[in-house]
């Protein structure tokens, strides 16, 4: 199999059908979406791509990027983003026009795109279901992001599970707001073609509101963070956007606050969407069944088995805490070139996410937070996100991110950046939040324009360390 031939039948149904609208308004329809897929698989035989390759694609244009990535897939190679470790890298895929000297194996695609078709017969597909279709990046809020193939049966299957435990509207016209190179951003756009729906293209909040209404955008795959981006993006005293059915919201933990705002301003249907770059789709639900209060974060999808784990690896009983490991029939099994990691993650077809959490006597999956972001305080486990919750009720403070520093007495000193509404007084401010924290006030409290955060909206912890350490965190070494 090639995850790229359900594109080709469907091409071949459905020529005329809309696969994609550009922000513009222009349409690309089933057929010429497919025969420029196989024009840029014929480009990438012709100056070398290989069936087994990793090669890394680097261009912005979401249209453009999708196409080289199915385009490479349909030829046995894997796209992958310009993320990963360039070891691990065969050739690349460059935005621009090509220099006069250009090096070997570095290839600018632009002219590829307006190029006349080297044959118009399709491109035979690379028949391998173990072949890697693409290689996704891990999200890097702990450190260096680690390259994951998944191949075409595992993409496949990881398709499958998401239409079984997040079904999309009959007719989907989707907006994805995630990157296309990115796990989320891929299923989600592959899932919407296959379905026969419509991917309309849109990157600023702005863009989105507007597309919504005028080409009547039916659902929105997006990460919290962009919750208050559009609605800030919308009229003053707009109603909810008329035309959408649902909203899918995943990447990140979905606050209450942030739901509610959601729920009254954007669209009532919102949808918890649980997944991992590793694994996929893996539970989910309406937020008006779960309670977001407990960190519900949905049902299991059918096929997906989640288990807790206590410290020594054991399996915990249904209910109680532990690091939660996944077994579901789209999960990868390897990292490139990180045997070590690889070893540790993926086990006896398992695989070990770094979240903390249970599955609940009535089947769904509770999060507790992730095990890397546990701050041991002198021997006290702290939740980031409680410390976060707890700073993001003061309406001074619009963004707050909490995390660890090792001190130099060996303790591990508390930290938190946050970002402010408005002018405050520091006395003032620390007074509140001394009020609001007690014992658990930070030792550092850093004043900052934005939290770093991923592309889904994960804050990148590893970042805010090396803020609080030049900054000086007191006791710090």
């Amino acid at each position: 199999m090639n995850i790229t031939d359900s594109l080709r039948a469907l091409a071949r149904e459905r020529p005329d059908a809309v696969a994609f609208v550009r922000p513009r308004g222009g349409k690309v329809t089933l057929r010429e979406f497919d025969r420029q897929v196989d024009h840029l698989a014929r480009r990438a035989l012709a100056v070398g791509i290989k069936p087994g390759e990793v090669v890394l694609v680097a261009v912005e244009r979401p249209l453009r990027l999708l196409q080289l990535e199915l385009a490479l897939a349909r030829i046995g190679a894997a796209a992958a983003p310009p993320t990963i470790d360039r070891a691990f890298i065969d050739q690349r895929l460059i935005q621009g026009e090509a220099p006069p000297e250009a090096r070997p194996g570095r290839h600018f695609v632009d002219a590829w795109f307006d190029a006349t078709p080297l044959h118009d017969a399709p491109v035979p597909t690379h028949q391998d279901p173990d072949a890697a279709s693409i290689v996704f990046s891990s999200s890097g809020t702990t450190g260096t992001p680690k390259a994951i193939p998944v191949t075409h049966a595992q993409l496949a299957a990881r398709i499958a599970v998401a239409d079984a435990g997040a079904p999309l509207p009959q007719v989907p016209r989707t907006i994805c707001v995630p990157r296309m190179s990115s796990g989320a951003g891929f299923v989600t756009v592959l899932r919407v073609l296959f379905a026969g729906g419509t991917i309309v293209s849109a990157a600023t909040p702005e863009e989105v509101v507007a597309a919504v209404e005028r080409l009547h955008v039916n659902s929105l795959r997006i990460m919290p963070v962009w919750i208050e981006r559009l609605v800030a993006a919308l009229p003053a005293r707009a109603r909810p956007l008329a035309a959408l059915e649902k909203i899918e919201v995943g990447g990140a933990a979905l606050s209450p606050a942030l739901c509610r705002l959601a729920r009254e301003r954007l669209c009532e249907h919102v949808f918890i969407h649980y997944a991992a770059t590793e694994t996929g789709y893996l539970a989910g639900g309406p937020v008006d069944q779960l309670d977001l209060e407990r960190g519900d974060v949905g049902r299991l999808a059918p096929g997906v088995d989640v288990e807790a784990q206590d410290a020594g690896g054991g399996v915990v009983p249904r209910g109680s805490d532990g690091l939660l490991r996944v077994r579901a029939p789209g999960c990868a099994t390897r990292y490139l070139g990180l045997p070590e990691a690889s070893a540790e993650t993926f086990v006896d077809g398992w695989v070990v996410l770094p979240d903390v959490g249970r599955v609940a006597t009535d089947g769904n999956v509770i999060l507790g937070g992730r095990a890397s972001d546990m701050i041991n305080v002198g021997g006290y486990k702290v939740n980031p996100g409680t410390i976060e919750d707890a700073l993001l009720s003061l309406d001074v403070i619009e963004d707050a991110a909490a995390f660890g520093v090792a001190g130099a007495n060996g303790t591990t000193q508390l930290c938190a950046a946050i970002v402010l509404r408005g002018p405050v007084d520091r006395a003032t401010l620390d007074a509140r939040v001394r009020e609001r924290l007690g014992n658990l006030h930070p030792s550092l409290v850093m004043q900052m324009k934005t939290i770093p955060r991923n592309e889904n909206g994960k804050i990148l912890r590893h970042e805010l360390v090396s803020m609080a350490q030049a900054a000086g965190v007191p006791g710090a070494r």
